[in-house]
């Protein structure tokens, strides 16, 4: 059982984040002070330096818990026996649920440690593995296409619901690109 110890540190670490996040609205980490989140925040600086070094380690920090969540989804999707698609599915429903902090992740003012994780776990999940330079570019191609679809999507206030979306990237991913063109066709495939 937690103490109130542990509470508290999960407490300040989210308020950090979440300062963060929202000052990458309108800068990229690379742009922010320490001084500008413990603003945010309203917390003092030794209190953010008791947890962090800087803002990069406590966007690392953000990122990381991202990958724990992503692997959660993944490992419960193959020991249940999900299809790809019905993984994706999850998968797009974690992110809309967190749609603000993707929309910073994955626009320019984040950095690349996302499209990292992100291509190591559909590179997981598809079973590419990345011990040689083909299966490298191709990890990194997939997952450069499922991070722009990401991004397009959630930039879409009237956006088709995760299921829709994770058919389109399990059609083109298995099938290529002229099938999902094929099917884009046909209205009822992305209106699910």
């Amino acid at each position: 059982m937690p103490n109130a110890d542990d509470r508290r540190v999960k407490m300040t670490k989210k308020i950090l984040k979440e300062a963060l996040i929202e000052i990458m609205h309108t800068k990229p980490i690379h742009e922010i002070s320490i001084k500008k989140i413990c603003e945010t925040a309203d917390v003092n600086r030794s209190t953010f330096y008791h947890h962090y070094q800087s803002p990069q380690e406590l966007y690392d920090d953000i990122i990381n818990d991202l990958s724990q969540d992503f692997n959660e989804i993944l490992g419960k999707a193959i020991a249940d026996g999900c299809s790809q698609s019905e993984l994706i599915t999850q998968m797009l429903t974690f992110i809309e649920n967190r749609r603000e902090l993707f929309l910073v992740i994955l626009s320019d003012r984040g950095n690349i440690g996302i499209g990292e994780k992100l291509s190591n776990i559909m590179g997981k999940f598809i079973g590419v593995e990345s011990d040689s330079e083909l299966s490298m570019y191709c990890a990194q191609f997939i997952s450069a296409g499922v991070a722009n679809i990401l991004w397009l999507w959630l930039n879409n206030e009237n956006r088709m619901p995760p299921k829709s979306v994770a058919e389109l990237i399990t059609t083109i991913t298995n099938h290529g690109i002229r099938k999902a063109v094929a099917f884009s066709n046909q209205a009822t495939f992305f209106n699910m």
